[in-house]
């Protein structure tokens, strides 16, 4: 796309982005008496639905919807779906095993339609998906199919689509992009081998699940416990918050969502419309996150120390 053409589809978009809920909406609805009141407040705001899949599922595709309507094909945008499309690799192969039907368990939006991956699994004909799964997705079938290891077949696919991200960043030769891949790997590569070492993985299964990036992967894969763990964390990021796993990947959240913000001022590229979809899946985030708490009776409290921060 030309200049003209991001600032049209930029100033598009801007006027969806204004119409995101702020941080007083969020507390609005950690406040709400109850979900038919939260339902309320999200219907008033244009969400669409009735129970929490459904609201926060429409309001996600709503998003890309409108984002497609202004991008052409060369827009990198799809790559944000990859992290779907994988997972639901794994959750369909999984569930093909198991004869267990998949429709509900696996993500969206996607790059790859499910039903694609499913067809592909069962005519064994792995050259019918797109490129960057093609080749890891007969590789897991064989995994799974020879050794019936359900975590070593996630571990490959994991790693396997974060190499892909990182391929696919380089290639677009795009400094916010590849900035954006090497802050995913980096911080997935830490918060792998914090779970590698909080349940006692050797270090030659860490060293299978962290992707080679730089000086940091070996450092990872050589420290002897979790705090060794922690202590090179901080090493990097001495802001970090390892307090605990769930804190830390909290404040990983935060960091991505930080990342993206800069680009919101930029007009002429697609950027600012890839940090809003990135900003739009931390809002939608965030009302899952509370929903869920509302139909289970979990406290404000709780809910407030699982939230991460807001786009807008």
């Amino acid at each position: 796309m030309k200049d003209v053409e991001y600032a049209y589809a930029v100033a598009y978009i801007k006027t969806i982005e204004n119409k995101m809920l702020t941080r007083t909406d969020i507390e609005a609805l950690i406040a709400a008496e109850d979900m038919a009141a939260s339902r309320r407040i999200l219907t008033d705001r244009g969400w669409t639905g009735d129970t929490v899949d459904e609201l926060t599922k429409n309001e996600l595709k709503r998003a890309w919807d409108a984002a497609y309507e202004v991008c052409d094909e060369q827009t990198p945008i799809d790559l944000l779906l990859w992290e779907n499309d994988f997972h639901n690799l794994k959750t369909i192969l999984k569930s093909k095993l198991a004869k267990a039907d998949w429709t509900k368990m696996v993500l969206t939006p996607s790059a790859v339609e499910p039903q694609e991956i499913s067809d592909s699994l069962t005519d064994g004909d792995f050259s019918v998906l797109p490129a960057f799964m093609a080749d890891v997705a007969e590789e897991a079938y064989k995994i799974l199919t020879t050794t019936m290891d359900g975590q070593l077949m996630e571990v490959y696919v994991d790693k396997a689509q974060q190499l892909a991200l990182l391929k696919r960043a380089k290639t677009e030769k795009d400094e916010f992009i590849i900035g954006w891949a090497e802050l995913m790997v980096k911080l997935n590569n830490m918060k792998t081998a914090w779970r590698c070492k909080k349940s006692a993985k050797s270090k030659e299964f860490t060293k299978n699940a962290l992707v080679p990036d730089d000086s940091l992967y070996t450092r990872l894969v050589e420290a002897a416990d979790v705090d060794a763990v922690k202590d090179i964390i901080t090493s990097v990021f001495d802001n970090a918050d390892v307090t605990s796993l769930g804190s830390f990947e909290r404040w990983c959240d935060n960091k991505r969502l930080a990342y993206v913000k800069g680009a919101k001022a930029e007009c002429l590229s697609f950027r600012p419309i890839m940090a809003f979809l990135i900003g739009k899946s931390f809002e939608v985030q965030a009302v899952r996150i509370i929903l869920s708490c509302k139909e289970n009776g979990v406290g404000e409290e709780v809910i407030r120390e699982r939230q991460r921060d807001m786009y807008v």
